[in-house]
């Protein structure tokens, strides 16, 4: 099999080109033979034989379908509107996807968006014979005059490119709305709150909390109709959320961050697919996403309905990542140099908003870079690859394998470790088994300081490493700063002579020959796993040393080279060749990340580091902090949603996406939300239960129930600023209020309330801001107060728990009874809350109260919705638990009454100017 010239030879993009029909009620798709009508409908799918256009369709030229994905609104088809070709790899070209289209399913809408987006080849309005008609009239959207057109022949579906005479196709000009942040305030602030109105399915609040599972007793009473008159409400905003999605999705694949080949796996290394062909001979038989690694495949979520129906055909695996191919020539020896970077979708995510590990043992941003030579001696074909690894969280690879984070709102943020001890190790080794299953031995090679703000988390990967004991794991140190302070970057080549000797026992995958009759010259037993604190900036650079030694020595053996002992560096236009494949290399992934290119990108491009460099990295570092802080909130959410992370599964396992994330976004201040949080915090939030009871519950007393609330950290306020999530537990003999330290699972504090104080409860809406549609919601905004005599309580601190600390660490004020500690999970009154003082207490008889707000499970979708309870319902239940208790009924209204605690019309007051104002810029800001 002859080798292609890379670029003489690549096809034109019109012999890939899909043609997308747009008439009434539906789409229609050609590429080739292969005809796709999608119904409007339903988005019932059906293959058809042939399709005869009417003269009202419309016609434009795509590139494939990446998937169908369903927002808050309506659903969406996502198409490709522009490629770039990226190279041929044995004749199969690659591209980038450069532009894509989300299209709702209705026509007009679809159209606007296509006349924006894609090649539009107008439908004629008549026909002058059977296969000639005119074009339709291209009109500009500011002027109605109609121009002239020019006839041209409209192929059959199926057939080959249309083309107009003069080989063009002219776009109209689209007007937009101006959304600069201006217009934003202008929309925002003019906004008033009577716009708003009740739909299904609205947004969360600012908690991420756990579920309350339903059980047939939990149902305390019917709702009737009025009192579900707010069960959900929205505004306005949910169709600027619905645009701000689309335009995400659209920024998301656009940019050339996505590859994609119709005939090609790139999701695979050479060695992987050589290996998978030997176990499975019929696999390239097989359609292309049968094919494909999953950890690669970004689009299989979205791509569900067209698995589901089998329109194999028309499923396009979809990669992210890089690619750069490079003809080359050494001594008159021609070969490709090609560079792959494949981005893994595990833990998928923007820098800062996902770092580290999950339990699974998938970390960050882990990225796969295969440098591949394909050359040609004596008519057979050679394929030599070698695999690296890295890992962090920003331009290449995994991320460092410990729980740990950042926060977003600095240049340089100190890490945080996360998790136990334990929780890290199971961890870990699930991450390193899983390496060494894929690649083989590990070197792992770490690139953090040793010393100072990043050397909490080398320690800790040392540690981990040294308690695994795995003899497959190289541990290597280098501190790259260090190393290269003053701009010394040429003693980089130190680690890489240092292990020569591991670079020659990995080796790397050499094949020649036909497919199913090649020859193996030798495999790649291990990979080098590099990372630093993002594995971006400084990992490229490392990795691109190793790869330049891996190539001096391939070169050598294949007899490329005359010189094998000065390397590729006495070659300086193939040296200028690699050295810009690993920059660009370098840059895609930061984007990805970070949303910029790489730092000291002018070291690894030159080999020398300057002053222009500096400069540009520290312009990069100042956008990466904006990027950090205020656009990757979004972008993480996007990642999570394309992917189908922030969905939950029904019994008959049919997954259905969430889009209260993005209602979630505008009202959140750190980082968004793992997928899987929910489940974790519920476990955490049993375990606090049950500590809690273990703790401080007397031994001649039995436990009837115990929960988790908020409650205000201000005593004796019901519209306190700050809340403290506590543990509330429920006796035969009393009520125990703990102050919970959720990060050491100790009890601080806790309050025992025997019953037989307790005068009574006020059961209502709980409402601290009206500013935010969720925080206006009565069903998700409850609580109760729990009035008693004050000379029934009982206060004792867990001073063993806060040895070593001050009270004041904790925000504790010993001269109070009430916790007042940041030790327990405390929150912002919602969006957030008022700030005005609120004097409510019992003020008479030696009385006081403590207020309780329901914590709202499930704010972020994830679990079936059918199985959590609102949080007016937990209130409900609770109340009536306690009330049963103290041997009353919640029918009894003298002991259980029912009154807002704070009304909507109590909050919209307190709410005040400058907070309603400083909302809606935030929201302006955000959306």
């Amino acid at each position: 099999m002859k080798l292609p010239n890379t670029f003489s030879q690549l096809p034109t993009l019109s012999s890939e080109t899909m043609y997308l029909y747009v008439a009434e009620d539906r789409f229609v798709f050609t590429r080739g033979k292969n005809i796709l009508e999608i119904a409007f409908e339903g988005q019932l799918m059906t293959r058809l034989d042939n399709y005869e256009p009417s003269k009202d369709v419309s016609i434009y030229e795509v590139y494939g379908i990446v998937g169908i994905m369903e927002g808050g609104l309506e659903k969406y088809l996502v198409v490709i509107t522009h490629v770039q070709t990226r190279g041929l790899i044995f004749g199969k070209p690659v591209y980038s996807i450069e532009k894509v289209a989300c299209l709702s399913f209705n026509s007009t809408k679809a159209k606007d968006r296509l006349n924006a987006k894609a090649k539009a080849i107008r439908t004629p309005e008549d026909s002058e014979s059977d296969e000639e008609f005119p074009v339709e009239t291209i009109k500009s959207t500011t002027d109605t005059k109609t121009e002239n057109f020019t006839p041209i022949k409209l192929p059959p579906p199926g057939s080959g490119p249309l083309t107009s005479p003069d080989g063009t196709n002219i776009q109209p000009p689209i007007l937009h709305p101006s959304n600069s942040l201006i217009t934003r305030l202008k929309r925002s602030l003019g906004k008033k709150k009577n716009e708003e109105r009740p739909i299904l399915n609205d947004g969360v609040d600012e908690e991420v909390n756990e579920p309350m599972v339903i059980k047939e007793e939990d149902i305390v009473e019917s709702k009737s109709a009025e009192e579900d008159i707010s069960l959900t409400w929205t505004t306005s905003e949910d169709t600027v959320l619905e645009n701000r999605l689309l335009s995400q999705v659209t920024e998301l694949f656009g940019r050339s961050m996505f590859l994609f080949s119709y005939d090609l796996d790139i999701t695979n290394s050479f060695q992987k697919t050589y290996e998978k062909t030997k176990v499975e001979p019929s696999l390239l038989d097989l359609p292309l996403y049968k094919q494909v690694e999953k950890r690669f495949w970004w689009n299989e979520h979205i791509s569900r309905d067209l698995i589901k129906q089998k329109l194999d055909e028309w499923v396009l695996p979809v990669m992210q990542g890089a690619m750069q191919l490079e003809p080359c020539e050494v001594d008159g020896y021609p070969f490709d140099f090609v560079l792959v970077s494949r981005r893994s979708r595990e833990r998928a995510g923007m820098r800062y908003q996902r770092r580290g590990i999950n339990e699974h043992g998938e970390v960050a941003n882990f990225v796969e870079t295969e440098q591949i030579v394909l050359f040609e001696r004596e008519g057979i074909q050679h394929v030599v690859s070698y695999i690296q690894t890295r890992g962090s969280s920003t331009v290449s690879p995994i991320k460092i394998p410990v729980f740990w984070s950042q926060s977003p709102y600095s240049l340089h943020p100190a890490p945080t470790l996360e998790r136990t001890e334990a929780e890290n190790d199971d961890a870990f080794k699930a991450h390193f088994c899983k390496q060494e299953s894929l690649y083989g031995k590990q070197i792992a090679v770490n690139l953090t300081e040793l010393s100072g703000r990043e050397s909490i988390v080398g320690q800790e990967y040392r540690k981990h490493v040294e308690h695994l004991g795995d003899p497959n794991i190289k541990y290597v140190e280098f501190d790259f700063h260090r190393e290269t302070k003053g701009m010394r970057f040429e003693n980089i080549s130190k680690l890489s002579t240092s292990l020569s000797d591991d670079l020659s026992k990995v080796a790397y995958f050499w094949e020649a020959g036909e497919p199913g009759a090649e020859t193996v010259y030798c495999k790649q037993t291990g990979v080098f796993r590099t990372n630093c604190m993002d594995c971006l900036d400084r990992t490229n650079v490392v990795q691109s040393a190793f790869g330049r030694s891996v190539l001096n020595l391939q070169l050598m053996r294949f007899g490329i080279t005359e010189y094998p002992d000065k390397g590729i560096r006495f070659y300086e236009e193939f040296e200028k060749r690699f050295n810009n494949a690993w920059a660009n290399n370098g840059d895609m992934i930061s984007r990805m990340y970070a949303g910029t290119s790489a730092l000291k990108g002018d070291f690894t491009r030159t080999g020398k580091r300057n002053i222009t460099g500096m400069m540009n990295d520290a312009s990069n570092s100042l956008a990466r902090m904006y990027f950090n802080t205020v656009k990757d909130f979004w972008r993480q959410a996007t990642v999570d949603f394309v992917l189908g992370k922030n969905l939950w599964v029904l019994t008959n396992n049919a997954g259905y996406h969430k889009f209260e994330i993005f209602r979630h976004v505008p009202q959140a201040t750190l980082m968004s939300a793992e997928p899987g949080i929910e489940r974790r915090w519920a476990k955490i939030r049993s375990d606090a239960v049950e500590i809690s009871s273990e703790i401080v519950i007397a031994d001649d007393e039995v436990k009837i129930s115990g929960w988790t609330l908020l409650s205000p950290v201000e005593t004796q306020k019901r519209n306190a600023k700050k809340f403290e999530e506590k543990v509330v537990l429920l006796t035969e003999k009393a009520i125990y209020v703990c102050s919970y330290n959720y990060n050491l699972e100790k009890v601080v504090q806790f309050k025992r309330i025997s019953l037989d104080t307790i005068i009574h409860l006020q059961i209502g809406e709980y409402i601290l801001s009206s500013l935010s549609p969720t925080s206006r919601r009565p069903d998700q905004n409850y609580g109760f107060l729990l009035f008693y005599r004050a000379n029934g309580e009982i206060v004792r601190w867990n001073t063993g728990s806060i040895r070593n600390q001050s009270l004041g660490d904790l925000n504790i004020d010993s001269n109070e009874t009430n916790s007042r500690g940041d030790s327990g999970r405390r929150h912002d009154s919602d969006d957030n809350s008022s700030d005005s003082s609120d004097s409510d207490s019992d003020g008479d008889d030696g009385n006081a109260f403590v207020a309780f707000k329901a914590v709202r499970y499930n704010a972020l979708g994830e679990l079936p919705e059918d199985k959590v309870l609102n949080c007016r319902d937990q209130v409900r239940k609770i109340v009536s638990e306690i009330a049963d208790a103290c041997g009353h009924s919640t029918k009894d209204e003298r002991f259980v009454e029912h009154k807002p605690i704070i009304s909507l019309e109590q909050a919209e007051k307190t709410d005040g100017i400058f907070k309603t104002m400083g909302y809606k810029i935030k929201k302006a800001i955000w959306i």
